[in-house]
């Protein structure tokens, strides 16, 4: 059983296993980005340990590819990663995915880096790719997004990014009531965003801490709609009956995402 609504400890690749084929709505996901990254800006506060699978590309294929499997036809896929790694990235998504935009989100705070022998960067990519053909639902904007990264002082995961950011492509490729997915979810920001929108999502990380952060920062956060449970009891229920209709029971019901 997957719940949903609630950050779950999970490993990704398993979890996906139980999630019926064309299920998902959207998929907005901050997998690692294969550079066995640890942060060096908190001072004050502890630093963060390296991230599970960093330095794993077998991980991100299999990512990839299942989240293709799980993704309903005509909807939209939202990557992020860094340019270290973006050719990997590009060739992966690619192999299932009409890839539209590399989206540059624009951080107009740098990093560090080589402080003597680079520039400092100050963007990442959002790889923005569709399996079919997805509309937006908002006003065209540009490729590049400007929005300020959340400070070091204030993160709760060493890659977390701004709810601001995330709420551009919810709003972009989803609509109320609808179930979005991100199985390397941290500490809850898509999940955050999700429940302040009216959006049903299954998010999972394999880090216990930040499970519990998550889960935490989501029992804070009100939602500024009622979810639409109905409209994922029929994702499920349409999922299941093109998969085998003998598996259809009257469980299935909005808390709940039995695999096939």
């Amino acid at each position: 059983m997957i719940e949903t609504n609630k950050v779950v400890q999970a490993d990704c690749l398993k979890l996906m296993q139980d999630i019926p084929e064309g299920s998902i709505d959207l998929v907005i996901t901050d997998p690692p980005y294969l550079m066995n990254y640890r942060s060096n800006r908190r001072v004050v506060k502890q630093k963060f340990n390296h991230i599970e699978n960093d330095t794993n590309e077998q991980f991100i294929k299999d990512y990839i590819r299942m989240c293709y499997k799980v993704l309903k036809q005509d909807s939209a896929f939202y990557c992020f990663c860094s340019w270290h790694k973006i050719d990997f990235f590009k060739q992966e998504v690619e192999k299932y995915f009409n890839l539209k935009n590399i989206i540059v989100w624009n951080k107009n705070n740098h990093g560090s880096g080589d402080l003597k022998g680079s520039y400092a960067p100050k963007h990442e990519f959002i790889l923005f790719a569709h399996k079919g053909r997805a509309l937006h639902k908002q006003k065209r904007i540009p490729d590049v997004i400007d929005c300020v990264k959340i400070n070091s002082d204030k993160l709760t995961h060493p890659t977390e990014k701004p709810t601001e950011l995330l709420k551009i492509f919810v709003l972009n490729n989803s609509d109320e009531g609808q179930l979005i997915f991100d199985g390397c979810a941290g500490t809850g920001s898509l999940a955050l965003v999700c429940k302040e929108l009216g959006r049903n999502f299954i998010c999972s990380d394999i880090n216990e801490e930040y499970v519990e952060i998550a889960n935490s920062r989501l029992s804070e956060t009100a939602p500024v709609v009622t979810l639409a449970s109905p409209i994922l009891s029929e994702n499920i229920i349409r999922a299941k009956s093109q998969s085998n209709p003998s598996d259809l029971t009257p469980e299935t019901s909005s808390q709940s995402l039995r695999g096939v």
